[in-house]
This record gives C-alpha cells, structure tokens and sequence, in this order.
C-alpha cells in the first residue's frame, strides 16, 4: 500500500513539475515569437511610411490637370 502512496505522490508531483516548465517554457516561446512579429510588423511599416512620403517615388504626375497655359483666356485690350 505504501509503494502505491509513494508511486501517486511522485506522479502528481512529476506531473505538477512537467506541467509548470511546460508552461514557463511555452510562454516565453510565445513572448519571443509576438516580439519578433511585432518588430517584423514595425519594419513593415516603417518602409510603407518611407515610401508614402518620398515625393520622388510617385506613379502619377501630380502637373496633370494643370492647364498648360494660365493666361490662355485672358483678355489683354480691354476696349477690344
């Protein structure tokens, strides 16, 4: 009897250990793994904010719809 009492004691206390290293290790894996996500994300971002901002990296010509010639209309002779 007292062989089974020892067995179930060294069991629980095992599993007690087992399941706690398994959590502290589980969870600084996880903490590691969001770090690296989030300075992935932050770098990420960072280029997407360079890029937005460079006005020498534009698709479209912002002169577009600008009329080539202001005083096209413009009456010169105001007796005319």
């Amino acid at each position: 009897m007292m062989k089974w009492v020892a067995a179930l004691v060294a069991f629980v206390v095992g599993g007690g250990i087992g399941y706690y290293y398994g959590n502290v290790k589980g969870v600084d894996a996880g903490i590691a793994q969001e770090k690296a996500a989030a300075e992935a994300r932050r770098k990420e971002a960072e280029q997407e904010a360079a890029k937005a901002v460079n006005p020498f990296n534009q698709a479209a010509n912002p002169f577009e719809k600008v009329p080539t010639n202001p005083f096209e209309d413009v009456k010169v002779n105001p007796f005319k």
